[in-house]
């Protein structure tokens, strides 16, 4: 099938994780055509036991744990204790789990369990480069992988984020909050972070593109794609005429294979 052959590329850098915020959508179709899932326990208010379990087995790639704090858009409004009586119950379905500066007494417990840490922190405002870089290194004293999503107030901040992106020393996703700057998701993926975060049937958090949206922006995106459309023609610059149709056309394609 045509989206199996996408997300089977070896040039595509774009790697997509799914947020999941409801049990119906862990048996999602779509659920396959992700690199990553994200399990967001904050937002699921009935036991979802035997439903990660069966995602666990029919899932082949990693699967994230997340309770985020109402503090950092999330609907998770209790404390530090209580937070691990909420997750303890999943560790044994999942890889990974994403914790806040607040909660990162917990990591060496959920290491201790073999399981990775992504040591994330979500703000609605734009640190300077080197307070990005103190918040690098803060996250990355107890992760394994850090997250950082921050809000662009204009383009010199998207560059500073691109910059940071591709020169961090560690491991990193890095994304954006808010709908202005969205398109700065897929970019930085070019630049460097590891996952880019999409939903399937609603989003969890704003700015945030479907899957779907995100697939055929990683299949454009990808190095050495050509339009065979323009292959030997010879093309006027800034003549695009024809492109957002076939795009639409193949953005048909997708959601019926």
């Amino acid at each position: 099938m045509l989206h199996e052959a996408l997300k089977s590329d070896s040039n595509r850098i774009i790697r997509i994780i799914a947020s999941l915020s409801s049990p119906l959508e862990f048996r999602s179709p779509l659920i396959k055509e992700a690199d990553a899932l994200e399990v967001r326990l904050d937002m699921i208010t009935e036991p979802i036991n035997d439903a990660l379990h069966q995602l666990r087995n029919s899932f082949d790639g990693p699967i994230i744990l997340t309770m985020r704090s109402s503090d950092e858009g999330g609907a998770y409004a209790g404390g530090t204790g209580r937070l691990w009586e909420r997750i303890s119950p999943y560790l044994s379905d999942i890889d990974m789990v994403d914790l806040e500066i607040r909660f990162q007494d917990h990591a060496e417990r959920i290491k201790s369990h073999n399981k990775s840490v992504i040591a994330s922190c979500h703000r609605n405002d734009m640190p300077g480069e080197q307070e990005l870089q103190n918040l690098m290194d803060t996250l990355h004293g107890f992760g394994d992988i850090i997250k950082i999503a921050v809000q662009p107030q204009n383009q010199q901040d998207i560059l500073t984020l691109l910059k940071s992106t591709s020169t961090c020393p560690y491991p990193v996703i890095m994304s954006v909050t808010g709908t202005v700057y969205r398109y700065a998701r897929p970019l930085l993926c070019l630049f460097g972070s590891l996952y880019t975060y999409c939903y399937i049937e609603s989003a969890t958090s704003p700015g945030q593109y479907s899957i779907r949206e995100m697939q055929l922006l990683s299949h454009l995106l990808t190095p050495g794609f050509v339009d065979p459309w323009f292959e030997g023609r010879p093309v006027r610059s800034g003549d695009v005429s024809g492109f957002l149709e076939r795009s639409q056309e193949y953005r048909k394609k997708l959601e019926y294979q």
